[in-house]
């Protein structure tokens, strides 16, 4: 590769590749940074939605109810109606999964279906056929909201599956673009090397498992120095799950008889979850809202701060209360991901533990799975609604 036309145009092939897969990276970063925001968009649209059906839920309910004002009720459920309307439609824009679309669809539907009903409960309750009334509100009228909240809850959860996938599949084109231009350059660079003496019987060396080539000793050693032959690199394995502290932490649980012992018993938690931070979360006997009994992790004082949290609030403990469902929040560079795991009993859900996850954690299942096993656990230890409301009226 004497001539000097040859070994420019090999200079350009390699820089050429080099800025190809840069401007595919590039690309790749950009399309990933507005799925983001159009995924945070519509997980904060969802929450809306669902506050608005357990609201629309009550007011229909409230037609029926003693000494309530029939006209306020109708126009606050038109009202709901309308704005819970716009919200899906808003909320609609942000999906790109079809299972997402779908189940957006469904609750577009259910809606409708429930305007419905709706007409037909208010001219039960104007002719002041309550009986009537109350079979269509709490028959086909509540059947109707759950098919509701049911949908938007389906509907964001598989947009967070596409949004995972889809961030997979971009890290595996870039690291294939990034795998091409490399190779693409280093090759041009083998060719401008200089072999040695054309009179000198060089010995092959091969490359890996790929198509061989023929490179001297005395090449590839200038090769390593510069650092242009790469070892692969062992992947590092994930960090193990500490099953046998887990089960220690669960069975000390179960032999809970003072409620002093439950906060040590968080700090192990933590430890084994790798949390900055836990919260208990327990529902008041009506279910309307949350109230923090254990804090860990942050000052003494936290819990009188953090006041209470309503079941429609917009945000992932409530979230993961109304659903009964595993919550998460991922962290970014400035804050902690978030996971809130329902605290379940035989009469629904009881309370959330809300966590606050380091290294990205919310992100790893096997933490997810144990955060469950340790919810499930702490969960025995609520009693229902009605057990708190005699506790209390005894103390």
């Amino acid at each position: 590769m004497t001539r000097p036309w040859v070994r420019l145009v090999l200079v350009f092939a390699g820089v050429a590749a080099m800025a190809a897969a840069g401007f595919v990276v590039w690309s790749s970063e950009a399309r990933g940074r507005a799925a983001a925001r159009s995924f945070a968009l519509a997980n904060d649209t969802s929450g809306r939605a669902l506050a608005d059906a357990a609201d629309l839920r009550a007011a229909q309910q409230a037609y029926v109810a003693v000494g309530q004002g029939e006209d306020f009720w109708v126009a606050r459920v038109s009202s709901l109606t309308e704005d819970l309307e716009g919200i899906l439609g808003v909320f609609r824009t942000h999906l790109s999964s079809p299972d997402a679309l779908a189940s957006a669809d469904t609750a577009t539907s259910a809606l409708r279906d429930f305007q419905q009903v709706d007409t037909r409960a208010r001219e039960y309750t104007h002719a002041r056929q309550l009986p009537q009334a109350s079979d269509v509100i709490f028959g086909d009228g509540f059947d109707l909201t759950k098919k509701l909240t049911a949908s938007i809850a389906a509907a964001i959860s598989a947009e967070n599956v596409a949004f995972d996938a889809a961030a997979a599949e971009r890290r595996r084109d870039e690291a294939m673009a990034l795998g091409l231009g490399a190779g693409v350059a280093s090759l041009a660079l083998l060719v401008l090397i200089p072999g040695g003496s054309a009179k000198r019987e060089e010995d092959p060396v091969m490359l890996g498992a790929e198509p061989s080539i023929a490179v001297s000793r005395e090449t590839l050693d200038d090769l390593n120095d510069f650092g242009l032959v790469a070892r692969p690199a062992v992947p590092a394995a994930e960090p193990a799950i500490d099953l046998a502290g887990i089960a220690s932490v669960c069975n000390d649980l179960s032999k809970i008889v003072d409620t002093k012992a439950i906060p040590a018993l968080l700090e192990r938690a933590a430890s084994i979850l790798d949390a900055a931070g836990i919260v208990l979360w327990i529902a008041d006997p009506d279910g309307r809202e949350l109230s923090p009994i254990v804090v860990h992790g942050y000052a003494p004082q936290m819990a009188s701060r953090l006041g209470t949290i309503p079941r429609e609030a917009a945000n992932v403990t409530a979230s993961a209360y109304r659903t009964a469902l595993l919550q998460t929040v991922r962290g970014d560079a400035v804050a902690n991901g978030a996971v809130a795991a329902p605290l379940l009993g035989g009469g629904g859900c009881l309370g959330v533990m809300a966590i606050e996850m380091k290294n990205g954690g919310e992100q790893r299942e096997p933490l997810l799975a144990a955060a469950t096993i340790i919810a499930a656990q702490i969960s025995t230890l609520v009693g229902p609604p009605s057990m708190r409301t005699r506790a209390e009226a005894a103390g």
